[in-house]
C-alpha cells in the first residue's frame, strides 16, 4: 500500500555481511562460545552461497545453543534478514529479542529502525514514526541520520494513506447518494442500460483486457479503476434517467460523478503502490 520504508535495516544488513572479513571453514563444534562465534562469522560471510532461509535457520539454531561474542549482532541480523524476506512477524520477534537480551548494545539502537520498518511495511505509520523518533535520539550518529531520513519518507507515506482514506470516503458517499436517489424516483430499471454505461463500458472492458499483460500492481489498479468506474457510471446514468435533473442540479450531478471518478482513480493507484511512480513520471516525464 503506497510503498515500504525498510531501507535503513536493509542497508545495515548489507554492511553486516560486507564488513565481515574472510575466514576459513570453521570447525563443526559449536559447544563453546568461541566455536559459536566462529560459526556465526562463517555463516555471515557465506550467506550468498546458499538459500537465505537455510542460513537463517542455522543462525537461529546457533543463537539458541548459547552465548557468544556477537550474539547481539546475530539477533539483529536475523531481524533484518527476515524483514528483507517480508517475514515481518519473525523480524519483529528478533528485534524485540535483541532489545530484551542486550540492553545498551549498539545493535539495540539499530533495532529501533527495524521496528519502525516493520510497522511501516504494515501501513502503521504512526507507530513507525514513534520508533524513528526514538532512533533520532540514539547515540550512534548513523542511526540518528537513518532515523531522520526514514521519518521523512514515512510522513509522506502517511499523508498519501490519509488522502486515500479520504478519497475512498468520497467514492462511497457519492455511490450511496446516487443509489438512494435512484431508489427514491421509482422502481429500479437496469435494462436498457443507461446511455452513459453503453458508451463507457466497452472502453473499460478493453482496458481491463489489456491490463492482463501488466505487472501485478498496475494490473490490480486498472481492474479496480475499471470495476469501480463501471459501477459509478451506471449509478450516475440510472439517476439521470430516473430523476431527469435540469440546469444547476444536472451540473452538480455531473460534477459529483467526476469528483468520485477522480477519487476512485487515486484509491486504485494508491492500492497498487503506484503513487510514487506516478509522481516521478509527472515530474520527469515518461522515459
Amino acid at each position: 500500500m503506497g510503498g515500504v520504508t525498510c531501507a535503513p535495516v536493509l542497508a545495515a544488513a548489507v554492511l553486516l555481511s560486507s564488513s565481515t572479513s574472510a575466514s576459513p571453514l570453521p570447525s563443526t563444534s559449536t559447544t563453546t562460545s568461541a566455536g559459536r562465534q566462529e560459526r556465526f562469522v562463517y555463516l555471515l560471510r557465506t550467506y550468498p552461497e546458499r538459500p537465505p532461509r537455510e542460513t537463517l535457520g542455522q543462525v537461529e539454531k546457533l543463537v539458541g545453543e548459547g552465548d557468544f561474542a556477537e550474539r547481539d549482532r546475530a539477533e539483529y541480523w536475523l531481524g533484518s534478514a527476515w524483514l528483507s524476506l517480508q517475514e515481518r512477524e519473525r523480524a519483529r520477534r528478533w528485534f524485540e529479542q535483541v532489545q530484551r537480551d542486550h540492553p545498551g548494545s549498539v545493535w539495540v539502537e539499530r533495532s529501533w529502525l527495524g521496528m519502525g520498518d516493520v510497522a511501516a511495511q504494515e501501513g502503521r505509520y504512526g507507530v513507525a514514526l514513534e520508533w524513528y523518533a526514538k532512533a533520532e535520539g540514539a547515540r550512534d550518529p548513523a542511526v540518528r541520520e537513518m532515523g531522520r531520513v526514514a521519518a521523512h519518507s514515512t510522513q509522506v507515506l502517511r499523508a498519501r494513506q490519509r488522502w486515500a482514506w479520504a478519497a475512498a470516503a468520497v467514492v462511497l458517499m457519492v455511490a450511496v447518494l446516487l443509489a438512494v436517489s435512484v431508489g427514491r424516483h421509482g422502481p429500479l430499471r437496469l435494462w436498457p442500460l443507461p446511455a452513459e454505461t453503453r458508451i463507457v463500458l466497452p472502453v473499460l472492458a478493453v482496458l481491463a483486457i489489456l491490463a492482463v499483460r501488466q505487472d501485478p500492481g498496475p494490473r490490480a489498479a486498472i481492474w479496480e479503476l475499471c470495476g469501480g468506474a463501471a459501477v459509478l457510471v451506471t449509478l450516475s446514468g440510472l439517476r439521470l434517467r430516473a430523476a431527469a435533473p435540469r440546469g444547476a442540479a444536472r451540473g452538480l450531478h455531473v460534477a459529483g460523478t467526476l469528483v468520485a471518478l477522480g477519487a476512485l482513480a487515486y484509491v486504485a493507484v494508491y492500492r497498487g503502490g503506484l503513487v510514487g511512480m506516478l509522481l516521478e513520471t509527472l515530474r520527469a516525464g515518461p522515459e
